[in-house]
C-alpha cells in the first residue's frame, strides 16, 4: 500500500494552536476598583470608570469647582485614613496631590497600586494625559473617546477671539499670562492676553482699572465665599467690569475649569464663546 506523505506548513499549524488555545490573544484587562483621593482625581475616576469601579471619592467631589458633581451623586465620600482605604480593598487609588507620603507608603507596602495624575498645561497634553490614565485605570477605550469629544470640541475655537486682547481676573486679584492653563483656554478661543507676565501674577484694584481689554475674563467671582472682603470688590473694579459685561466684552470661566487643567476644559469653550457679542 503506497504511503502517503503530507507536507505540513509548520507555521500555519503553530499559529492555529495558539489561536485553538486562546494563547497569545490579548488579554482583556477588566477596569480597577479605586478610589480617588482628591476633587481633580476624582474627574478623572467619575469621568472614566463605570459607577460600580467606584469605591470612593474625595469630599470636594460635589463642590461647584467639580466638574462631574453631577455624577459624584450617590457615591461614597471617604476620609483619607489608611485603614479605611484597606477596608475597601481598592485594586488602586488615584491623585492628583491627595494623600500624605505615609499614608502613600502604607497602601503600596500592601499591594495597591498609586495612580499619579499629571499636571497639564495645554490641551494637547490633556488629550494624552486622559488616555493614559484610561489605560491604567483598565479602561482604554474611554480615554481615547474623551479625548476625541476633546479634540472635536476644539475645533473652530479659535474664531471666537480674533486677536483681541483680554485680560483675567479673579476676586483675589490674581492675573494670568499666556503660559498658563487660563493662558491656554484663551488661545484656543484666538485671544491675546494682555499681561505682560508669563505666569500668574497679583494685580492691585489701582493697576487693574488703568488696564486696557478689549474683553475682560473673570475667574471664581461666582464664588460667594471668595467674593468676601477681597480687592477685586473694590467699586471701581465693578464699575469697570460691569460696563465691560453691558458692552458684551465679558466672559465668566466656569471656576470647574479653572480648579483643575484637565481634558474637559474643551467642552466649555463653545459656552464662553456665547456670552460675547
Amino acid at each position: 500500500m503506497p504511503v502517503v506523505l503530507m507536507r505540513i506548513n509548520f507555521p500555519l499549524c503553530v499559529c492555529f494552536a495558539i489561536f485553538a488555545f486562546g494563547f497569545g490573544a490579548p488579554a482583556s484587562v477588566a477596569p480597577l476598583k479605586v478610589v480617588s483621593l482628591d476633587m481633580c482625581a476624582d474627574q478623572y475616576a467619575l469621568g472614566l470608570l463605570p459607577r460600580e469601579n467606584l469605591l470612593g471619592i474625595s469630599k470636594r467631589s460635589r463642590h461647584t469647582d467639580s466638574y462631574f458633581q453631577q455624577r459624584a451623586a450617590g457615591v461614597p465620600q471617604r476620609p483619607l485614613s489608611l485603614e479605611t482605604l484597606l477596608m475597601l480593598k481598592p485594586d488602586a487609588v488615584i491623585r492628583t496631590w491627595g494623600g500624605d507620603l505615609k499614608l502613600l507608603s502604607g497602601l503600596e507596602a500592601r499591594g495597591i497600586k498609586i495612580i499619579q495624575i499629571n499636571e497639564v498645561s495645554d490641551f494637547s497634553q490633556a488629550g494624552d494625559e486622559v488616555v493614559r490614565v484610561g489605560e491604567m485605570l483598565g479602561v482604554p477605550q474611554a480615554g481615547r473617546s474623551q479625548r476625541q469629544a476633546m479634540q472635536k470640541a476644539l475645533k473652530g475655537a479659535e474664531a471666537t477671539g480674533k486677536g483681541r486682547r483680554v485680560l483675567y481676573y479673579t476676586p483675589s486679584a490674581w492675573s494670568a499670562g499666556p503660559e498658563t492653563w487660563v493662558g491656554e483656554i484663551f488661545k484656543t478661543l484666538g485671544f491675546t492676553m494682555a499681561s505682560e507676565q508669563a505666569s500668574y501674577h497679583y494685580l492691585s484694584p489701582e493697576v487693574f482699572i488703568r488696564q486696557s481689554a478689549d474683553v475682560y475674563a473673570l475667574g471664581f467671582y461666582a464664588d460667594a465665599y471668595a467674593m468676601r472682603r477681597v480687592p477685586g470688590r473694590h467699586p471701581l473694579v465693578r464699575k469697570k467690569l460691569e460696563t465691560a459685561k453691558a458692552a458684551g466684552k465679558q466672559i465668566t470661566v466656569p471656576s470647574a475649569v479653572l480648579a483643575c487643567s484637565a481634558w474637559y476644559g474643551a467642552f466649555e469653550l463653545k459656552g464662553m464663546a456665547s456670552q460675547l457679542k
